[in-house]
């Protein structure tokens, strides 16, 4: 099959499994908000979570950039004893670390909350300390998991692997709704560590029946695979601490806003994250065991060559998206979001909160694509200097926007969005990832093509709007947004056919038989 079909066939499979987990974990987001609306109750439960959840965050982000080229470089030179050395080693090295790490989170948390929500009552610190030892907890079965699922990863297995996000969103949904009647919040605190302990029972029993694994009380290894694997973690650490301190930072300012505001913010970057990961991050996963490959073996036109698919493939499926998240943002909000505690007045706030944010779309995916191409590069130091560029830019521009402008809760996305374009254009002026042979006029043709066929989306968007009722009820707002978004769609994908960047006679070539991805 084509390298490119191959490709793309991968980032269906992903990408399908990725919108159930997507969706799924918009749901846990609406099912707290139906109980706790946009409130005091909702920010010291997000404050509370903060820390574990960036921790969680870093380790699917490791296991993605970090774990997967370094499988496939042990695949890659034939050794299935050096293969599961290198799997024992990593399960062990989490484990011990992150169970140091829980302790200590779970003792430090009067102090973490504190200085993450200063601006909170003493009975908000009070609760969310609670909540937050309880919550430190999660960070064991989820490190294992992403061992479990990058080790899957590696060897091509997309289905299981992207699919358990989706099981552990309907755990977490499951305690919510059955459990708020008896637990109050504290059904979500139980919810979240159920959920991340049915992903780990389902990787592990998938793993062992698979292969089987063969697992050793080993905590130490050597070789070329093993130093480019702890220069990644060391990079994705320090990374972490970076973006960490983004988070907190803008956790404070948000403390000092209107009550609500902080949820908003939360679920605003929420949505945004889980498209970038739904529409890019899919494409980027299925090419990086192919790159890491090419990477190994040192064939730099198969590294330029899949990259640039993966930008293109990337474009295609954000691009459409991005238009209508700006031009329906509160018929969106509407839909997903209002219902229970959750009012018209946190709508409003919520709606411009995401219309802002997804300003930010395509920067944004594109700096995470470029994530995925250095560690198949094994440049983690690359990635840690972009890192700290994209980060000390946005806290800058937070505090602009907010500090100084006074813009209220909107300067925190628009500061997001300023930062993740200046950080994209250092990247491009400095060549990271050789981005210089990769945007080429072939690259060029296709964005060009592209816009244009977004600027017709974006026409036939606001054409509907004028022309239809808008939507009172729910019900309304899901007819309204799939009439809509489907002739939107209907129009881009025709354009691009249209303008030949579509190839529509291909597809039939992505579904051979006898390929298992």
């Amino acid at each position: 099959m084509n390298p490119k079909h191959q490709m793309l066939r991968s980032s269906i499979v992903v990408a399908f499994f990725n919108l159930l987990g997507g969706l799924s974990g918009i749901l846990v987001e609406t099912s707290i908000a139906a109980h706790l609306g946009l409130s005091k109750s909702s920010d010291t439960f997000y404050v509370a979570y903060t820390i574990p959840y960036i921790i969680t965050n870093l380790l699917a982000a490791t296991g993605l950039y970090s774990l997967v080229p370094f499988f496939a470089s042990l695949e890659s030179g034939g050794d299935e004893r050096e293969v599961w050395r290198g799997f024992s080693y990593v399960i062990n090295i989490l484990f011990v670390g992150l169970g140091a790490i829980a302790v200590v989170g779970a003792v430090a948390s009067p102090w973490i909350i504190h200085g993450i929500a200063p601006g909170f009552l003493r009975s908000q610190l009070d609760d969310a300390t609670q909540m937050s030892r309880w919550l430190f907890l999660i960070i064991i079965p989820a490190g294992i998991a992403e061992v479990l699922r990058s080790f899957l990863l590696s060897r091509h297995y997309f289905a299981l692997s992207t699919a358990t996000g989706f099981i552990r969103n309907l755990a977490t949904i499951l305690f919510i709704l059955l459990g708020f009647h008896r637990f109050g919040p504290y059904s979500m605190v139980l919810g979240y560590m159920a959920g991340h302990l049915l992903q780990l029972l389902v990787l592990g029993v998938y793993v062992q029946l698979s292969f089987p694994a063969h697992y050793s009380l080993t905590l130490t290894g050597s070789g070329e695979s093993f130093r480019n694997l702890r220069g990644a973690g060391t990079a994705q650490v320090a990374g972490a601490l970076g973006w960490q301190g983004v988070v907190v930072v803008e956790r404070i300012i948000a403390s000092f806003l209107p009550a609500g505001t902080l949820t908003a913010l939360n679920y605003g970057f929420k949505i945004l994250g889980t498209l970038a990961e739904l529409l890019g991050g899919s494409v980027g996963t299925a090419s990086l065991p192919g790159l890491s490959r090419a990477v190994a073996t040192k064939n730099h036109e198969e590294q330029r060559r899949t990259f640039r698919d993966t930008l293109e493939l990337s474009l295609l499926l954000l691009s459409p998206v991005a238009v209508f998240c700006l031009l329906l943002d509160h018929s969106i909000i509407h839909f997903v979001f209002q219902r229970g505690k959750f009012t018209s007045g946190a709508t409003d706030l919520m709606a411009m909160i995401f219309f802002y944010y997804s300003l930010a779309l395509l920067p944004f995916a594109f700096l995470r694509l470029l994530n995925f191409c250095l560690f198949a590069r094994r440049e983690p130091g690359v990635y840690f200097r972009l890192s700290m560029v994209q980060y000390g830019l946005i806290l800058v521009f937070d505090l602009l926007y907010v500090g100084v402008l006074r813009m209220g809760a909107k300067g925190i996305p628009l500061g997001f969005l300023t930062g993740s374009l200046l950080a994209c254009a250092w990247a491009i002026r400095r060549n990271l990832g050789g981005l210089n042979a990769t945007l080429d006029r072939v690259l060029g043709r296709f964005a060009g093509k592209n816009i244009t066929a977004v600027l017709l989306a974006a026409l036939s968007v606001f054409a509907l709007r004028a022309w239809m009722t808008p939507p009172v009820t729910t019900s309304q707002d899901f007819v309204y947004l799939c009439v809509i978004c489907g002739v939107g769609g209907s129009v881009y994908l025709a354009a691009m056919a249209i303008l030949r960047a579509l190839p529509v006679t291909q597809l039939a070539m992505l579904w051979p038989r006898g390929n298992g991805s």
